[in-house]
């Protein structure tokens, strides 16, 4: 049956709806990150009318609000494969493998922490807070573990953490002391450095004890 030259509209589900709208605001915040993206390019890329969108969220910021909530266990998904690991410095190093896997890439995660440190607003607050939440209980466990060695093994940590989070968030800027987290050499040279100071801190502990 010939058609009259009409486009002729395909219908979309309430849920393929949400799903457009979803990916649009990947591609945008990938692009742009949180602060540059905009409501008319999210409605554009999803083929959505803006009534549509504000029917459903009141502005872009609540939509954020739930958006981002995709995206704050990844912390926690980290940690339950490290625990698989036998012993608690495979553990560790596992801790530290993982969190570099998902700051490699470009990613909502990472732009999510971009944000957090760029900007204090209640979604950045509650994200930080949630993945604080899923720390605790590690820190907590490391506190245990070298409470009698002398060791500040959580404070350490923490440095390289938050170092690591740096380095990645900056990698696209500049190399750090001529060591370029683009490329694999570079950061082979953190995992390396990373594994020899675990291996020093652990040793101390473990000297006289058995590991828990």
């Amino acid at each position: 049956m010939a058609n009259d030259g009409k486009r002729v509209r395909i219908r979309r589900t309430k849920a393929t709806i949400i799903e457009d709208i979803r990916k649009a605001a990947v591609e945008s915040v990938l692009k742009r990150g949180f602060s540059g993206s905009l409501v008319s390019e999210i409605i554009k890329k999803a083929k959505i009318e803006p009534v549509v969108f504000y029917n459903r969220y009141q502005n872009l910021e609540e939509f954020f609000s739930e958006f981002v909530k995709g995206y704050d266990y990844w912390f926690s998904d980290v940690a339950k494969e490290a625990n698989k690991r036998e012993t608690s410095y495979d553990q560790f190093i596992a801790l530290i493998e993982g969190l570099q896997e998902c700051m490699i890439e470009k990613s909502v995660m990472q732009e999510l922490i971009r944000w957090e440190i760029a900007e204090g607003n209640d979604i950045t607050k509650r994200t930080a807070s949630i993945r604080e939440m899923f720390t605790i209980p590690l820190a907590e466990k490391y506190d245990d573990l070298f409470k009698n060695s002398g060791i500040d093994f959580v404070a350490i940590a923490t440095i390289i953490v938050s170092g690591l989070y740096y380095l990645y968030l900056h990698k696209d800027r500049s190399t750090f002391c001529n060591i370029d987290m683009n490329t694999e050499e570079g950061r082979d040279r953190i995992n390396q450095a990373i594994k020899y100071l675990s291996e020093l801190l652990f040793s101390k502990r473990n000297k006289g004890t058995e590991d828990l």
